[in-house]
């Protein structure tokens, strides 16, 4: 088998027939997709190397790479940043091969510190060379035609106790393409969590690239916005990306209103899986997971170490993190909400 690869950033002519082998594919996910690239550039101005495997002028294989450079925190090579699955997608284990191999050199000649591979199998193989970490889990619940079937033989019985609840409170919700409202409370939580928020400009170009397949929920309260979810969609599968509660209305339960009606969206849309995103493993966030009937999967990030010795720990985990948390969420509103998407920009 004679396989011919190419690192270059895609031209328009490869496009069409890249993201046609995204969706032909079934280890492929929403950002994979040409357009991921693109949002990316636009908001950030990270320069992406696509690597595509051909054969007779027929793509084989493909694995989407970001060089993420930062005096700071060091240069690395990601695939792909600021989202929780990545990796190759080929026809076989050889063409996959092939082009981590060409990733490995590529992180050498770019001067980076390590290659991350952030794939989304639970099992994948292991390569020679690569060092493994598997400290998240993805959760997905299987959706049915009719919701009643997941309310009722999903769900444990205190999370159908809170959507009851809920639907008492005299909630609404929407959906729409507008990411004002959702941004401003996404912002106020990631600065809680010691986190620096996404730019809405972020946001605003997933909208603008993806306007079919990307939307906002949103659920208010007396006409104001208590809970908001980013939502991408992605041949079968819809995926909570962000979301946010307003912690003075949990008590009206918002986050189970808002994600049951998604749900409930998702079944009447003809969608088979809604993915919770992934979570730390041990984490609380996981465990409100599980309460909704998730089937979980360890996710196996693969690292090259080019020049750092070990596999960086990326998880709340990290010293360092803590730290960095602790003051951040004491750092007033209006310097996170300004500081906070230059320093994002940098952590992938």
């Amino acid at each position: 088998m004679v396989i011919s690869l190419e690192v270059r950033n895609i031209k328009k002519s490869d496009e069409k027939a890249w993201d046609q082998y995204i969706l032909n594919s079934n280890t492929s996910t929403f950002y994979h997709q040409v357009g991921w690239k693109n949002v990316i550039e636009r908001t950030y101005g990270h320069r992406s190397y696509y690597l595509i495997a051909e054969e007779n002028d027929n793509i084989r294989g493909i694995l989407p790479l970001t060089l993420v450079k930062s005096r700071i925190f060091g240069n690395k090579l990601v695939s792909v940043p600021f989202a929780p699955y990545g990796g190759t997608c080929a026809d076989n284990e050889i063409i996959k091969g092939e082009l981590i191999e060409e990733s490995k050199r590529l992180a050498v000649q770019l001067d980076t510190g390590y290659l991350e591979l952030r794939t989304n199998l639970s099992k994948d193989t292991f390569y020679e060379g690569l060092t493994n970490k598997a400290n998240y889990l993805s959760s997905y619940l299987e959706l049915n035609r009719d919701p009643n079937v997941i309310l009722m033989e999903k769900l444990k019985r205190n999370k159908r106790k809170n959507i009851y609840k809920s639907q008492q409170m005299q909630l609404s919700y929407k959906w729409t393409s507008e990411t004002d409202d959702f941004y401003e409370l996404f912002v106020s939580n990631m600065k809680k969590l010691g986190s620096p928020a996404h730019s809405q400009e972020f946001f605003n170009n997933i909208i603008s690239e993806f306007p079919e397949s990307s939307k906002v929920l949103l659920v208010t309260k007396d006409n104001k916005v208590i809970y908001s979810a980013f939502y991408l969609f992605f041949k079968d599968t819809m995926v909570n990306s962000w979301s946010s509660t307003l912690q003075a209305y949990r008590q009206y339960y918002p986050t189970d209103f808002g994600i049951w009606n998604a749900i409930e969206y998702g079944c009447k849309n003809g969608y088979t899986h809604y993915d919770f995103g992934r979570s730390q493993k041990g984490s609380t966030n996981f465990e409100f997971k599980r309460r909704w009937g998730c089937e979980s999967r360890e996710l196996n990030y693969q690292y090259y170490l080019n020049k750092k010795k070990t596999a960086p720990n990326i998880t709340s985990s990290d010293p360092k993190r803590k730290m960095f948390a602790k003051y951040w969420s004491k750092t007033p509103f209006f310097v996170v909400k300004t500081l906070g998407q230059l320093i994002r920009k940098k952590i992938p």
